[in-house]
């Protein structure tokens, strides 16, 4: 049996709503001062002899960690982050001549008084130190800063969707059907400059801390 289909008959479907949606992405940031550093310092010696090497190096890593400990940096902000025995050689005649031992021992420094920076790098040199391997600047709540890059983030979404609306001549929700954070980005880190190791006690190192930059990336769909 077949069954033809009335070509006056028309099935009445519901109306489909307006699935037009654009996406854009949202980009805020906000400058932060740093208010605290970790400095990697310490002392390298190099000897013939292992022991001896061994031996000045434990002394002069002493003084320095004492010296820190007087300066005001509580014993739990000291740690130890490398201690290594490396045998140095020289090449003469494209051959290897054992010329010695170097040994290394790094400390880690965490300085809550971020002025104090210069003057901790100036105490440690003057009582041992002989090598500063890094000085990174941290901010210690950054959560805070980043909460107000993520709310630049969304305004801005918001305002290319204006932008996008006023281009196509239509009208926009300007509340996001939905939205996304992409990533928290690792907070850009400025780079101190040291300008100079104080051998006086009449002046300090001059550090400059910079600025950090911390940013957030949201996707946000909006109805229009």
């Amino acid at each position: 049996m077949y069954y033809q289909a009335n070509p006056y008959f028309r099935q009445s479907f519901p109306t489909r709503q307006n699935q037009r949606k654009v996406t854009l992405y949202g980009e805020g940031s906000v400058m932060a001062q740093p208010d605290q550093a970790t400095i990697v310092l310490g002392v390298i010696t190099e000897n013939r002899n292992l022991q001896q090497a061994q031996q000045t190096n434990a002394t002069e890593t002493t003084n320095v960690i004492n010296a820190i400990l007087n300066s005001g940096v509580p014993r739990e902000n000291i740690q130890t982050s490398e201690f290594r025995i490396d045998i140095d050689y020289d090449f003469q005649d494209g051959k290897q001549v054992f010329r010695g031992y170097r040994v290394t021992n790094l400390l880690t420094i965490t300085v809550e008084d971020i002025e104090k920076v210069g003057e901790i790098v100036d105490i440690a040199v003057n009582n041992g130190a002989n090598t500063v391997r890094n000085i990174n600047m941290t901010v210690s709540n950054q959560d805070r800063y980043y909460q107000r890059a993520l709310a630049n983030a969304i305004k801005n979404a918001q305002e290319k969707s204006l932008l996008v609306a006023d281009t196509l001549g239509v009208s926009i929700n300007e509340i996001p059907d939905q939205l996304k954070e992409i990533s928290s980005t690792t907070p850009e880190q400025p780079r101190p400059f040291v300008l100079g190791v104080s051998t006086e006690k009449a002046s300090t190192t001059p550090i400059e801390p910079g600025q950090f930059k911390i940013t957030a990336l949201v996707e946000a769909i909006f109805h229009y």
